[in-house]
């Protein structure tokens, strides 16, 4: 009976030396993944800072073709000016209309391309903060597991 005993009270030890072990291996994968989420949170802050910067660098290109075209209006309105007042500058007045109105259409048209680029950035962005929630909710089982032990 003593020896029965025994045994029990070492299969006891052995079953809590596992649950211990156990317990340590889901504590250290616990941390690991804290660790990865921290890491992916500060990634997603520095690319939300880069994000914010390119927008804003974005804007700004496309405001460039509306001061552009002020900067044509004012060339217009100057070469008609000359225009009345010289007779012989019609041919240059010409000129340089036609090469005005190419740098408009220019203009627009690297602009149409810019809102091209802004919104392909804005659907990554989604699907990044997307896969972001994904992370987040696949952290959330994993503690939920690790909290029924």
């Amino acid at each position: 009976m003593q020896f029965c005993i025994g045994q029990l009270w070492s299969m006891h030890d052995k079953e809590n030396k596992d649950r211990i072990r156990d317990n340590l291996k889901m504590g250290e994968e616990k941390c690991r993944i804290v660790g990865e989420k921290r890491r992916m949170e500060k990634e997603l802050r520095f690319f939300k800072l880069d994000f914010i910067k390119m927008v804003a660098d974005k804007d700004e290109a496309i405001s460039q073709p509306g001061s552009a075209r002020l900067a044509i209006c004012d060339l217009k309105d100057e070469l008609e000016k000359k225009k009345l007042a010289d007779h012989s500058s019609t041919n240059l007045h010409r000129v340089l209309r036609v090469k005005a109105e190419k740098e408009r259409d220019q203009l627009v048209l690297e602009r149409d391309q810019m809102k091209e680029e802004k919104k392909k950035l804005e659907q990554i962005i989604s699907d990044m903060m997307k896969q972001n929630h994904g992370y987040k909710d696949k952290v959330k089982k994993l503690k939920e597991i690790c909290d029924e032990f």
